[in-house]
């Protein structure tokens, strides 16, 4: 679907350039900010003619929901939604099991999921690919909005009670059909316009409802679904499992399921957003990726944002940008080679170190040995006991060797056996170091006393025999 990019044909365009009439996606387009009257503004060129370039529609850039749905479900594992499902899961665990206070505590619990939940409905409704932040302004601004929909239940459940006693059960359960599959549309609406007399207004959420099309009929049925999911879980799922822990993970399940339910509201407001009026910053949303593109794509677009930020100098904002975004994780090897260097211009050593083991085992996996090593080194030189995990030490090791540092692959190997005594690595690494202090080091009689030693602390390990024979082999120059 869509113009894809011109550099990158699997990702999705974002700008046209109206001079060469080529396409492309956020990391291509030039970006330039601009001071104009003490208010900074950006501005998109062609890369390629120089021409402040065309943004695309949003049907030609942002995938449809139903391509995406994998993703939905993945939305809630970020570190930020699953502490707070977590929190509230524990928190129900506290509270008494009946009576008006247990009651009203697990009303206060849900009333907080909910007002998260749509602080992720809008936060997904303006682009941004990722659940906000927790904190005091997230869950108390507003907090309104979810007596609104309480009331939107209400008054549903009040005009079905009225109809049906004045038209006959019939007419009231047409009426309650109708109303039930109008709720998402007036959740909509009231995101949008904050009333919530617009919300229950059908003169209001109908027309909007039918301006999205099809797509609003298979969101109620993904929203039928995930509704109901909870209760079968409970119900055929977790009945087996101890009733402290039934009582955990069905809190934790209904809190997944709501976060899913609001977030895809979200999308779908953001992926028609043109037709139904809502008004989108198109400075601070994400371009998501469709189902079978890269997963690096929201760190590409987090990168440019971040380059933006320290052109102007704001080293320590693109620090906590990058730390509040990733949480600490992150897949792009230039993202994580951003956020080292920043880290190391700002001298937060612990940080970096405690960061450089992440960036190394990127370099390892994407085999970039110059920098695996000049990061290493980087990382030695700032404190003499840093240690990597044991695929990364080997790997780094192999490497030095490889490109004519054998003392300081040495050194990896002997580091990595004294951090790491017990591990079943440790024989072959004892082997690969003699290899080395005996082939590129010239000194056979270390080599020997480390194979001798080897043999002796692990007789019956498999690389024994291999050792043994190499053994044999070394030549000991006569004196």
């Amino acid at each position: 679907m869509g113009t894809k990019c011109e550099y990158h044909p699997t990702r999705q365009a974002v700008w046209n350039c109206p001079s060469c009439n080529d396409s492309f996606c956020e990391e291509c387009i030039d970006k330039r900010v601009v001071d104009q009257y003490g208010k900074k503004q950006v501005f998109y060129f062609c890369p390629k003619c120089n021409v402040e370039a065309d943004r695309l529609a949003s049907h030609e850039t942002i995938p449809s929901f139903w391509t995406r749905l994998p993703k939905f479900f993945t939305y809630p594992f970020h570190p930020r939604a699953l502490a707070l499902m977590a929190g509230v899961s524990l928190a129900t665990l506290l509270i008494p099991g009946r009576g008006l206070l247990g009651f009203l505590l697990r009303f206060f619990l849900w009333c907080v999921m909910l007002k998260y939940s749509f602080a992720a409905l809008r936060s997904t409704a303006n682009g941004q690919q990722r659940p906000p932040k927790i904190d005091m302004q997230t869950i108390s601004d507003d907090f309104e909005i979810v007596f609104k929909q309480i009331g939107i239940y209400f008054i549903v459940g009040f005009a079905f009670l009225k109809i049906s006693q004045m038209a006959g059960i019939f007419v009231g359960l047409l009426f309650l059909g109708f109303a039930i599959l109008s709720i998402p549309a007036m959740v909509i609406v009231l995101v949008g316009t904050n009333s919530f007399f617009h919300a229950i207004n059908p003169v209001v959420f109908v027309p909007m409802a039918l301006r999205i099309g099809w797509g609003y009929l298979l969101m109620y049925l993904f929203l039928i679904l995930l509704g109901s999911a909870p209760g079968f879980l409970g119900r055929y799922a977790i009945i087996v499992l101890p009733p402290v822990l039934q009582v955990f993970l069905l809190a934790m399940i209904q809190s997944y399921y709501m976060i899913i339910s609001y977030h895809l509201m979200g999308y779908v407001i953001y992926q028609y957003h043109e037709r139904i009026g809502y008004e989108v910053d198109y400075e601070d949303a994400e371009i998501p990726s469709e189902g079978t593109a890269s997963e690096t794509e929201g760190e590409c677009v987090l990168l440019n944002k971040i380059d933006v930020l320290i052109k102007e100098g704001n080293i320590d904002d693109a620090i906590a940008m990058i730390r509040d975004e990733t949480g600490g994780t992150m897949t792009n090897l230039d993202l994580a080679e951003r956020y080292f260097n920043l880290l190391k211009i700002k001298q937060m050593t612990p940080e970096m170190l405690e960061h450089g083991k992440k960036f190394l085992g990127l370099l390892a996996k994407a085999d970039q040995k110059d920098s695996l090593c000049k990061v290493y080194a980087e990382c030695v030189s700032a404190d003499a006991g840093f240690a990597v995990s044991p695929a990364v030490s080997f790997k780094i090791a192999s490497v030095l060797n490889e490109t004519g540092n054998a003392k300081a692959a040495v050194g990896v190997y002997n580091k990595f056996i004294k951090a790491n005594p017990g591990n079943p690595l440790v024989p072959k690494a004892y082997f690969l170091a003699a290899n080395i202090i005996n082939e590129r080091l010239k000194n056979p009689h270390k080599a020997v006393g480390v194979i001798k030693g080897l043999i002796k602390k692990y007789p019956h390990h498999e690389i024994v025999p291999y050792a043994k024979r190499y053994l044999g082999q070394i030549v000991i120059p006569k004196t």
